[in-house]
């Protein structure tokens, strides 16, 4: 593959319970030229860590909606919708203060029952819109990652689910770990998916999420399956932050060498 080593990224949410800006060095440092920055709390998500993160020699390419804050985006309490949708506001300028050209969220719960839709599903699609409409006003990809449950456990449910949303600036992302989880080869959900951002972790048996490279995924089928459709998007490595709570500098230096070892300088 051709121009793709200033692509590699990492993200700080590994490193959990470090704070973001620790988190950040330690990705420089191990040499990674980008990282996708995980806020662990509101001010994670502020100006003021911009203006932080400035001062750290690391390009923040995406940001992934906080984990801790999902209760607000999927929440359709009227009072919370409008909350959430300031947060989805202040995410996205900090994306564009960051220089971050992605923001990855899940997809919300498909309810069955049609009062149920109405009340709770509507709200929620509402806030998802809202903040694709913030996301394309920015020039920022909202890119939806796959899931082993529900509407994105398939390739086929993933893009059919954006394609209900309607807007055309949600793309989808796969997750190497997820796909292992919906007992679909990586490989084959990127074929058909197509993906604009990755997240790369592996899988053994009941492990998942471990480094990538220390598991059983077919990673040259992998590395295939993204040059075969031309991926232009950032190589980010996601693992389980427990396997990064000792040794850290030690084990990105691995994580460095594993992805341009993969995809090749």
């Amino acid at each position: 593959m051709a121009d793709t080593v200033n692509r590699y990224s990492f993200s700080t949410a590994a490193l959990y319970p470090r704070s973001a800006s620790e988190s950040l060095r330690l990705i420089a440092g191990a040499g990674f030229p980008h990282a996708e920055l995980m806020p662990q709390c509101f001010a994670d998500a502020s100006e003021s860590f911009a203006r932080e993160a400035e001062r750290i020699n690391i390009h923040v390419a995406s940001v992934h909606y906080p984990l801790a804050m999902f209760s607000m985006l999927y929440n359709a309490s009227p009072g919370m919708v409008a909350e959430a949708r300031a947060f989805g506001v202040g995410l996205v300028r900090l994306c564009k203060l960051l220089g971050a050209k992605v923001l990855v969220i899940h997809p919300h719960e498909i309810q069955q029952d049609p009062r149920l839709k109405e009340l709770i599903e509507y709200p929620i699609r509402g806030n998802i819109l809202h903040l694709a409409e913030q996301c394309d006003k920015a020039g920022v990809l909202l890119a939806m990652e796959n899931s082993p449950k529900g509407v994105g456990r398939t390739p086929e449910g993933l893009l059919s689910y954006i394609e209900s949303l309607g807007a055309p600036l949600i793309k989808p992302a796969v997750d190497t770990t997820e796909s292992r989880e919906s007992d679909i080869d990586p490989a084959e959900f990127i074929q058909k998916a197509r993906p604009s951002h990755l997240h790369l972790s592996d899988h053994s048996g009941d492990k998942k999420h471990i480094p990538a490279g220390e598991g059983d995924t077919n990673w040259r089928a992998v590395a295939a399956a993204l040059d075969a459709f031309g991926y232009g998007g950032y190589y980010t490595l996601e693992p389980l932050y427990r396997y990064y709570l000792d040794n850290p500098e030690e084990k990105l230096a691995r994580a460095h060498a594993f992805i341009s070892g993969l995809i090749g300088d």
